[in-house]
């Protein structure tokens, strides 16, 4: 993936990486979360290139790529809030949406 010059393109891109995690990690990606998802990248403004290597890797099963966790510490609060909307984007929340809720803020070095 390129890398792109803005550091506020870097970081939407992270958070993106995050959300395409989230969404991936009940094993069940719902429509609901990849029309956020999009509408999310959308209004982020990410790069087509980096949108559509990350869509690639949802549609060919390939791991997804991790997102760089030093760039997201730089607006943990930011991040927290994506993930938040993305879960409850589709109208149900499962409890290993909450365990990795919880973890991302761990990881973040937000206090619960």
């Amino acid at each position: 993936m390129g890398t792109p010059s803005s550091p506020d393109a870097r970081f939407q891109i992270e958070v993106l990486k995050l959300l395409l995690q989230v969404a991936s990690g009940d094993d069940a990606v719902s429509r609901e979360e990849i029309d956020h998802i999009l509408d999310a990248a959308r209004g982020m403004s990410v790069p087509l290139p980096e949108l559509t290597e990350l869509a690639r890797c949802l549609q060919q099963g390939t791991p997804l790529p991790a997102p760089n966790l030093g760039i997201l510490r730089t607006q943990p609060h930011a991040v927290i809030d994506a993930a938040h909307a993305l879960i409850a984007s589709d109208g149900h929340v499962h409890p290993g949406e909450i365990e990795m809720l919880r973890q991302i803020r761990e990881m973040l070095g937000i206090a619960a």
